[in-house]
Parts: C-alpha cells; structure tokens; sequence
C-alpha cells in the first residue's frame, strides 16, 4: 500500500504543499525549490523544533518571562521540556538572552530569557 505524506514547507512565502511518497524512497513532488525537499524529507524521518513558552518569575516587576530555545530540539522531547518549563521558577532580575537554564532536559539546548525583567523596588515602611 502507498504512502504519501503531505508537508507545508515554510522555507519561503510560496508555502508549497509537498508530497513525500514514503513507499518510494521518500520521492518527493510538489516542491517549488531543494530546500522545500530538504524540509519535507528532515520533517518525516527527524522532526525537530524551537520551544517557545514562559516560565515563572519571583521578586519581578512581572510574574511571567518569555522564554525559548537557543536551538532546535527533537520532536520526541517536548513533553520533557513542558514539564521543565512549568516547573521552573526563575529569579527577576532577567535580561534578554540570558542563559537560564543550560542542557535543558538533557536536550544540550539552552533556554533563553525573551525579555529583561527588573527586580520590584521594595516598599517603602
């Protein structure tokens, strides 16, 4: 039985809708330059993204930070980096492209800091 596997590569404005028959060694139609092929093929046999997300913040002028990865990770390791993120709670002050954490989940991906956070001024008595 044939298998053919639809990808929207986002390589370029054009957004080609590309088939990748999986029953005949990945041949690939539908592709309006190589990268659009590159994409399709990398995306069925090794799928890998950047995490995006927010993680907590204590002693900030806000109480959330925009956060992401420095790198692509595999697919398979997202539920990982959930937990991780919902789980961590970071101290302000922050600044943009700070390293908070480093190998997050073991994926040798470091999470940055989006944003800069200053400290909350303390209150007056």
């Amino acid at each position: 039985m044939r298998k053919i596997t639809e990808v929207i590569c986002p390589c370029c404005p054009n957004e080609c809708h590309v088939l990748v028959d999986e029953t005949n060694g990945n041949a690939v139609t539908g592709n309006g330059c190589s990268n659009g092929e590159a994409f399709a093929i990398h995306e069925l046999t090794n799928p890998k993204r950047r995490v995006e997300g927010e993680v907590r913040v204590t002693g900030g002028i806000l109480d959330r930070c925009r956060v992401k990865t420095d790198r692509v990770i595999p697919m398979e390791t997202l539920g990982n980096i959930a937990q991780a993120l919902s789980e961590l709670v970071i101290k302000a002050p922050v600044t943009v492209s700070q390293v908070l954490v480093r190998d997050l989940a073991g994926t040798g991906a470091n999470l940055l800091a989006c944003q800069t956070i200053p400290a909350a001024e303390a209150e007056s008595e």
